[in-house]
């Protein structure tokens, strides 16, 4: 089953974007290879790009005071964890205390020398040989262990913020299950009111792949064929979050 995950207002659709960029770097940080470096490069100026069109820290922030207050009330559930519940509790905290005074997002990036001369060569078509960016084919022949050290630095700026988006949306995600539903002729709508976003578990082997369309308080998918193929009823399992 594949998972597919759509946004239903602008405020969650930043925070999956983040959330994707943030995958990308953690899962290229090795430095193993040339071009394992440059997927890391492309996805820390995607973030630095979308950090400098909104300074999250505010929404997050809310959100994660919202999530906080309901825990508050989860105290009185009977049967309840309270040690986690108190752990939780105190990462929430820790979060909300910390975000206000932290760097908005991206914005040390501006003062790197070598991340400035690089930048903007990764817009341009073959834009990354050798003879185009210098610098970087001198950075990529330094000793793994030095280049390691920049990218554990560059890391760190982002790492409250990472954590605090990983944990807004991990709550998010636990908030509903999964349920079998299935779509005539491959369109689904239903309502989805306070939802931030939903989610789709669906089989590939079915051969379509799902499109939404919607907003806070109703959605519509449309299941579409990958090839020449008739579209029926699709069976998949749908959680609004």
């Amino acid at each position: 089953m594949l998972t597919h995950e759509f946004p239903l207002n602008e405020k969650s659709r930043t925070y999956l974007r983040f959330d994707t960029l943030f995958e990308q770097l953690m899962a290229t940080r090795d430095m193993t290879h040339p071009w394992q470096s440059l997927s890391f490069f492309k996805a820390l100026f995607d973030f630095i790009e979308l950090s400098e069109r909104c300074d999250i820290r505010s929404d997050l922030m809310k959100d994660l005071e919202k999530q906080r207050q309901k825990i508050d009330a989860w105290r009185q559930l009977p049967e309840v964890d309270l040690a986690k519940l108190e752990q939780l509790h105190q990462e929430l905290s820790t979060l909300i205390q910390e975000l206000p005074r932290s760097v908005r997002a991206g914005s040390r990036f501006k003062e790197d020398k070598f991340l400035c001369a690089i930048r903007q060569r990764f817009a341009i078509p073959g834009g990354l040989c050798p003879f185009d960016v210098p610098i970087l084919h001198h950075w990529l022949g330094l000793e793994l262990p030095l280049r390691q050290l920049d990218v554990t630095s560059w890391l760190n700026e982002l790492d409250l913020l990472r954590r605090a988006n990983l944990r807004l949306l991990q709550l998010w995600r636990d908030s509903s299950h999964f349920v079998a539903v299935s779509s005539k002729n491959g369109f689904y709508q239903d309502s989805a009111e306070g939802a931030e976003f939903i989610r789709l578990r669906l089989d590939p082997k079915q051969g379509h792949y799902p499109t939404v369309s919607g907003h806070k308080s109703r959605f519509a998918i449309r299941f579409l064929p990958l090839g020449d193929m008739t579209t029926g009823d699709i069976a998949f399992e749908l959680a609004a979050n």
